[in-house]
């Protein structure tokens, strides 16, 4: 499975993003790239599909659907965002995600520090 979800990534980011620190996340079927400043964290994530994240909060995300599809539930409201929508979860909102199919996203947050990078 590791090795086809591999075959996937080499399709999905060009070898500039794949060479960038990966991110550590809390769920399988998610690999993320990291670019970083000072000040920012911008991450290209590939999400296999079923995944979900539970009710969560942190600092304020953006972002944008290249591929696939992302359903975020923002204070009991649901948004189906697809390939070419962007998306806001203002800071301290207790919000969760699915997604029903392979997606691929770019997602940029004001903390450097928003998730723990390796390598």
């Amino acid at each position: 499975m590791e090795s086809a979800r591999a075959e996937m990534m080499d399709e999905t980011f060009p070898p500039e993003i794949q060479s960038l620190p990966k991110v550590e996340m809390p769920v399988d079927g998610v690999t993320g790239y990291c670019l970083q400043s000072a000040d920012k964290q911008v991450v290209f994530f590939r999400f296999d599909e079923g995944v979900s994240f539970p009710d969560h909060t942190h600092c304020e995300q953006r972002g944008m659907v290249i591929d696939g599809e992302m359903i975020i539930e923002i204070e009991g409201q649901s948004n189906l965002y697809q390939s070419g929508d962007t998306y806001r979860v203002p800071e301290g909102v207790k919000h969760r995600a699915s997604f029903t199919r392979p997606t691929t996203l770019i997602d940029m947050s004001d903390a450097p520090d928003r998730y723990t990078v390796h390598g």
